[in-house]
């Protein structure tokens, strides 16, 4: 059970950009605290001991003391020094973006293996800020920065957390294993739904497949791999997955313990990029995810772009970025709007890897007539005399299958 402060905490965010601080304000909230002020400052050097400057950090102190804040958050990493320094000098909680990022997925880690990846990246996060500083850490008790699995770890000296982070590592080692001879036994195409955070990944797999998963307008609501089967008109069935959501500036420690998870997006056929066509920093959202792509070295996979929420744009801004964009998909998938043409994209990507056979099977081999059936698209069936001649679309696996079956038979 993860402990929750009764009282939300409030907090001023210090950031360089107005529109990063609304992001900032949108996880804060999602972590549970309020959002009460924002502070912006010039984007210099950073300073060693305060990554501020010193007159900031004094503007800081007083907007603190003048009001009912109890919570600076930064929008920027804070380096452990900058951070002691900080709270020594202001008086009251300082923490950054990875922090804040950290306690919401503490908040929505609901499997076993979330859990363990969440634990893991804030040990590996917590670490180093409790060296030569030990029990001091535990005045930060309670909200945002402390929640979840490892708050307890605080108190511990730096050998105990090692250790713990190394039996982490060693089960996510297990659910590795456990995945790669999951993905070995897996025959369908895999189609993976990416995007920016909250762009709407889980209400398209919704749509598609006409399941019920969660779907919260929240960052990170999604955390754990969702799977489904979708059954495309090619007759072929592909795998849906749906995963955690990336964002800008998203602690390397999570990236790092959810790596189990994000390589379902390294081995998928396909590349479902979803992105929220409403939000003013579309472009950079973009860039994030595809940045991240290219950190999960999936070059391999066939991308679609996926523009959703369109009932919330104009016509001419669709028409707009139909011509930046003319390969991209269009839809609302709560609304429905535009589920054919992904449908039809879909399929026409699976069509290009199946292969047209002919071919004349006796009766005996009904399970070969079932499997083409159920793995492909008949065009054409005839029962003759002595056997079945079909015409069909069949994956590129099956049709090798069916050779080997005919040279040993011929």
């Amino acid at each position: 059970m993860y402990k929750v402060d009764q009282l939300k905490e409030k907090a001023l965010l210090v950031g360089v950009d107005e529109s990063d601080l609304e992001e900032l304000k949108l996880l804060v909230d999602t972590a549970g605290a309020k959002a009460k002020l924002t502070m912006t400052y010039h984007d210099r050097k950073i300073d060693p001991a305060f990554y501020v400057g010193k007159g900031k950090v004094n503007e800081i102190k007083n907007t603190a003391e003048s009001t009912d804040i109890n919570l600076i958050v930064f929008d920027n990493e804070l380096s452990p020094v900058q951070q002691r320094n900080l709270e020594d000098y202001i008086g009251i909680k300082v923490i950054d973006r990875s922090q804040v990022i950290l306690d919401i997925f503490a908040r929505h880690a609901h499997s076993k293996e979330s859990k363990i990846q969440v634990e893991l990246a804030q040990l590996e996060y917590r670490l180093p800020r409790l060296r030569g500083r030990g029990i001091e850490m535990s005045r930060l008790a309670g909200g945002i920065g402390t929640r979840g699995p490892g708050e307890s770890k605080l108190e511990v000296d730096r050998r105990r957390i090692e250790k713990k982070i190394h039996r982490l590592k060693e089960k996510l080692k297990d659910i590795k294993s456990s995945r790669d001879v999951q993905r070995s036994q897996r025959k369908d195409p895999l189609a993976a739904l990416v995007g920016y955070t909250n762009a709407g990944k889980s209400t398209i797999m919704n749509l598609l497949s006409g399941a019920n998963s969660h779907v919260a307008d929240q960052l990170f609501a999604t955390l754990d791999s969702t799977m489904r089967q979708l059954e495309l008109p090619v007759g072929r069935t592909i795998i849906l997955s749906d995963t955690v959501g990336f964002i800008s500036k998203l602690p390397h420690q999570l990236f790092a313990s959810f790596r189990t998870t994000l390589e379902e997006i390294e081995n998928a056929d396909i590349i479902l990029h979803v992105i929220d066509s409403s939000d003013p920093k579309m472009e950079k959202n973009i860039k994030v995810v595809e940045e991240e792509l290219e950190n999960l070295n999936s070059s391999k996979s066939k991308r679609i772009k996926i523009f959703n929420k369109i009932d919330l744009l104009k016509q001419s801004e669709i028409n707009d970025l139909k011509l930046i964009y003319p390969d991209a998909i269009f839809i609302s998938a709560l609304k429905g709007i535009g589920k054919d043409k992904l449908l039809a994209k879909l399929n026409q990507i699976i069509r290009q890897n199946m292969v047209e056979i002919e071919l004349d099977l006796p009766y005996s081999k009904g399970k070969w007539i079932e499997k083409i059936h159920n793995n492909g698209q008949v065009i054409k069936e005839e029962y003759q005399k002595n056997n079945i001649y079909l015409k069909a679309l069949i994956s590129e696996e099956t049709a090798s299958r069916l050779e080997r079956y005919s040279r040993e038979h011929s």
